[in-house]
Order: structure tokens, then C-alpha cells, then sequence
């Protein structure tokens, strides 16, 4: 198991949300922006988290101000979710050396907090990955990485997340089931759908 003094957290939160038309990343859900809250229930599970921004730069800090994280800032954000991904890692390690796993999340996936991201890190173990389960096989994030892992995870570029490596290795994955994971928000009427409890 590994515990909360050697897990690290990446919240990616850099993208332009192209598909939103705005910053998703600060749309109110229970009266506080999307970010801030996926990055308090974070930090409910581990003190070392590292929230990757990008686009809306100011405005998602500012968002974030008073939580005692790193907010850091990926120049190279519009490259896609690989390049931030690998970011954060290392932007991690760098003031973590003794991380034992990394746990990837978004800030797009309202349905989840503490309580979904602590059974993740509880489930966590030496040699394998942990992801969560949509439910019918599909798999993704959040998800957990141990420590063998993370020269790939920092090796990402482009749009390919952490699902290109749940890919590559499928024979050592294990499966959480988690289905309030499958809710995300990519577009206005998702966020409605979510708002007014009609999806």
C-alpha cells in the first residue's frame, strides 16, 4: 500500500477546452469552480499535489489560491494532455524525490471526490497499475501509477494521456470499479445534463 507521505497527485487542468468554447475548469459545481474542488478532494488524500495549468492561466490560479499546492504552469500545454502529464510528474519529483506512486486525475469529472480517490490510492500496490473502471471494460482515469512507471509517464507528449500506457500494459492493470468516473464534462449541454440531474 502506499501511503499518503509517498503518493504524489497531478491534476490536470491546462487545456483549452475547445469543446466547451470557454474555461470549464471554473464552472461552478455546488457553488465552487470545478478545479478547486477536485483539488481539495486531492489533497484530502495526499499534501503533494501538483495542479498542471495552461490555458486560462490567471484565472484557474486564482481559483485555486489558498490550497497548499503547486499551481504549475506548462508552457507547452497546447502540445496536449502527454506533455502536461509529464509536466507534473516531474515538477513532483523534483520537490518529492521520495514518491512511491503518482495518481493522475482531471478536473472534468464532477461526480468524484475524496471518497473515489482514497479507495484508488488504498488499492494501491508495488507493481501494478490502478485505474478506475467506467464500467463494460473501459478503463481510465483517475489512475495510479507506482514508482516503475514513471520514467514512461514522464517520457508522454502529445494529445495520449495515461490511457496510452493502460493500454501498453493491459496484463498489469487492475481494474477499480468506479463509475461516477464516467461522468465528464466536454460540452454545454454536459455541464447542463450534470447541473440539472437529467444525464
Amino acid at each position: 500500500m502506499t501511503g499518503a507521505r509517498t503518493l504524489g497527485i497531478v491534476l490536470l487542468a491546462a487545456g483549452g477546452a475547445v469543446r466547451y468554447g470557454s474555461a470549464k475548469q471554473l464552472l461552478p459545481i455546488d457553488g465552487e469552480p470545478l478545479v478547486r474542488r477536485m483539488a481539495r478532494a486531492a489533497l484530502q488524500v495526499s499534501p503533494r499535489v501538483a495542479v498542471v495549468v495552461g490555458a486560462y492561466k490567471d484565472d484557474v490560479e486564482a481559483a485555486l489560491d489558498g490550497l497548499p499546492l503547486d499551481a504549475a504552469f506548462h508552457a507547452g500545454w497546447p502540445s496536449g494532455m502527454g506533455g502536461s502529464l509529464a509536466f507534473g510528474l516531474g515538477r513532483l519529483r523534483e520537490r518529492h524525490p521520495e514518491l512511491a506512486a503518482v495518481m493522475v486525475c482531471l478536473c472534468d469529472q464532477p461526480a468524484l471526490g475524496a471518497t473515489q480517490l482514497q479507495a484508488l490510492a488504498n488499492a494501491a500496490t508495488a507493481d501494478r497499475i490502478i485505474a478506475a473502471d467506467y464500467g463494460d471494460g473501459v478503463l481510465g482515469v483517475p489512475c495510479l501509477f507506482p514508482a516503475r512507471f514513471f520514467h514512461e509517464l514522464e517520457l508522454l507528449h502529445g494529445p495520449e494521456g495515461a490511457r496510452s500506457l493502460l493500454m501498453a500494459y493491459a496484463d498489469q492493470v487492475q481494474a477499480l470499479p468506479m463509475p461516477e468516473a464516467r461522468i465528464d464534462i466536454d460540452t454545454p449541454d454536459d455541464y447542463e445534463r450534470w447541473r440539472t440531474g437529467s444525464g
